[in-house]
């Protein structure tokens, strides 16, 4: 039986979660700007101080005199703002807060339904966001400088929960009868789950691995042209700057996708065996079936390559990010469009 009370306390605690992740995503925002702000003037008062000092023992017979220049406020401000709380601090405890109840929102759906919350897309998305924000709050918790990614990873978090809420919620309901009796939608369901999640941290990490690679490109020949303390993209160069560099995000990003490339091969086997107890057989060329294959090579393509050694940086980013673009294309599209075995979107 559905406890549609219970159900109606989750779907509250998703929206109160949504509403705790927009004021982290506008706090991680506030930080970026921030330090892009203090940079920029402080790169101004370099280059002020530079064309107004006075060079010590000038000649003649009135040597000059050096005059000490008081502690400028850009140089007070880090000590200011060790003494309270930080934007990027507020928003890392925000963000944790709205993954708890995230986190409680998708289990009370669970206990709602006394099933898995994974049956549908709408419930698929709310579990597999939940397992990004946490995947990104345990790796924040010991590399501090990861929290940079604050904006960039809780952005994509936001619009897959809002598209849920709007497209793709449905009443809580048991399980359809094709679902029914067998444990395979915990292992498969589960894996393929992870699999997301892991894809969506991995394509953030590699687009951000593009533009900073993009950035330190043309610094570089600026700085190779003579000219000094050079910018690009202005305040974008400066947000770019706070975060690690392309060579550590497309480590980041290669050790990401290596993890979900398992878990996607574990959801092809183990989607191989359900089939083969449902259906009669291990392969049939659903759609949903021929997709997940895609994604499956595309990654393999790209572990492969990048394991190869020439074929890393920029090209290796572009191909995860090809890897992406079929995940999204087989959890939209073909859940909803093309019609298959595995039209489980709970859509009507």
């Amino acid at each position: 039986m559905i406890d549609q009370q219970l159900a109606e306390v989750s779907h509250l605690a998703l929206v109160v979660a949504i509403v705790l992740y927009v004021l982290a995503l506008i706090g991680f925002a506030a930080d970026l700007a921030g330090t892009s702000q203090r940079r920029s003037d402080e790169r101004l008062a370099a280059k002020d101080r530079a064309r107004t000092a006075v060079p010590a023992g000038g000649g003649g017979g009135a040597g000059g005199v050096a005059v000490a220049e008081p502690p400028s406020a850009e140089a007070a401000a880090p000590a200011a703002a060790r003494s309270g709380m930080s934007a990027q601090t507020f928003a890392f405890g925000v963000s944790a807060v709205g993954a708890l109840l995230h986190v409680a929102g998708v289990a009370m759906r669970a206990i709602a339904t006394e099933r898995v919350p994974w049956a549908n897309m709408y419930e698929f998305a709310t579990t597999s966001s939940a397992v990004v924000m946490v995947a990104f709050l345990v790796f924040s918790v010991r590399r501090t400088e990861l929290r940079a990614l604050g904006t960039f990873v809780i952005g994509p978090i936001l619009l897959l929960m809002l598209a849920a809420q709007t497209f793709w919620i449905v009443p809580a309901a048991k399980l359809t009868p094709s679902l029914q009796n067998s444990h395979w939608i915990y292992i498969h369901i589960g894996v393929a789950i992870l699999a997301t999640a892991l894809s969506i941290l991995g394509a953030v990490v590699a687009g951000l691995q593009l533009a900073s690679a993009r950035h330190e490109k043309v610094l570089a020949a600026k700085v190779a042209a003579g000219e000094e303390d050079p910018e690009h993209w202005g305040r974008a160069g400066h947000v770019l700057d706070r975060l690690p560099r392309s060579v550590s995000l497309e480590a980041l990003s290669f050790r990401i996708h290596s993890v979900a490339f398992v878990c996607w091969t574990f959801t092809l086997i183990f989607g191989a065996i359900w089939a083969r107890e449902a259906w009669g057989r291990y392969w049939g060329w659903d759609p949903k079936e021929v997709w997940t294959f895609i994604i499956w090579v595309i990654y393999a393509a790209y572990l492969h390559a990048r394991a190869t050694g020439g074929f890393r940086g920029t090209r290796a980013a572009w191909l995860a990010l090809a890897g992406f673009t079929a995940v999204v294309f087989n959890y939209t599209i073909v859940n909803t469009v093309i019609n298959g075995l595995h039209s489980y979107s709970g859509l009507g």
